[in-house]
């Protein structure tokens, strides 16, 4: 849209002006995720709808979340755009979940602190897990000497592997949460990502686009 309307502030003053229509209704909101079947009017106007592209990919171990690096290989070489990003970022040996788009806008409210947008991990450790590692979680435990994580949730597995849910995005985080329990992390998965639940059908390396359920969790995170 703000190709054919002006830059990205001209377009979020027309929206809150309320001279955009969707589907016959008005929208105010700047950050509404416009669909392709979107029927889009702006004061009377159609528009064509543009649509950010939100991938779901399976990040496979030894690659990081960039675009190019001259060291490793890149999440982002697995897609067949060039124009997408990763939103946050899974260090070279976590697997799993990582959100892919070109939607700026959308990336930076989800990284912001204040939306406590929720993260799920699969983690296996190298010592036992025991029952206070769970009060210790919910507690919020201090890493890197200086910085209290807020309140995690830990679900035992079995004595070596858990879930833990986080809504921060330190770097190394969890990893260094379980170093303050004087254990180590052998293996990170994350399996879940603003509610979003990674799809067991994809491959390691292998990705698709959301689908409108998935959408919907994704814009409540921000709600």
């Amino acid at each position: 849209m703000k190709n054919q309307l002006g830059n990205v502030k001209e377009c979020k003053t027309l929206i809150k002006k309320g001279y955009v229509m969707i589907n016959d209704q008005c929208v105010k909101d700047p950050h509404y995720l416009v669909c392709k079947e979107d029927k889009i009017r702006v004061q009377g106007k159609v528009i064509e709808a543009m649509p950010f592209v939100y991938y779901m990919i399976n990040k496979p171990v030894g690659y990081i979340c960039a675009a190019h690096d001259q060291k490793y290989p890149c999440l982002l070489e697995l897609i067949d755009r060039d124009d997408c990003y990763c939103v946050g970022r899974l260090d070279k040996d976590t697997t799993g979940f990582v959100l892919l788009t070109n939607d700026k806008s959308l990336s930076k409210k989800l990284l912001l602190p204040q939306n406590h947008v929720e993260k799920t991990y699969e983690v296996q450790t190298k010592l036992p897990i025991t029952e206070n590692y769970v009060e210790a979680f919910q507690k919020g435990m201090m890493i890197d000497r200086t910085y209290q994580c807020l309140p995690a949730e830990l679900e035992i597995k079995d004595d070596y592997h858990c879930l833990v849910t986080i809504c921060e995005g330190r770097y190394h985080q969890i990893k260094k949460m379980f170093l303050s329990m004087s254990n180590e992390v052998v293996s990170l998965k994350r399996i879940a990502f603003a509610h979003i639940v990674l799809d067991e059908q994809l491959k390691y390396g292998q990705y698709r686009q959301l689908n409108e359920d998935e959408m919907k969790l994704l814009q409540n995170a921000l709600a």
